[in-house]
């Protein structure tokens, strides 16, 4: 597990390393642009999906019943 623990972290550093080079960043730049600009922005990203999917879900459930497609059957 170890052994496949480093081969993850290698591969997230090589990419960094590639993506700094890529665009013209240092090392340290990209990292920080990373864990202080796209990960809480992406977590906010997420955490506004799931409110907007769950004001969905209530909407659908408070609608009566004559207003909802009836249900499938199959035979």
């Amino acid at each position: 597990m170890t052994a496949l623990a480093l081969a993850a972290y290698c591969a997230c550093v090589d990419f960094m390393l590639h993506a700094a080079r890529l665009f013209g960043f240092t090392y340290r730049d990209a990292n920080a642009l990373l864990f202080f600009v796209v990960w809480p922005a992406v977590t906010v990203a997420l955490v506004a999906v799931v409110l907007w999917q769950r004001a969905t879900l209530k909407k659908l459930h408070r609608r009566p019943v004559s207003d909802r497609a009836p249900p499938c059957h199959v035979t």
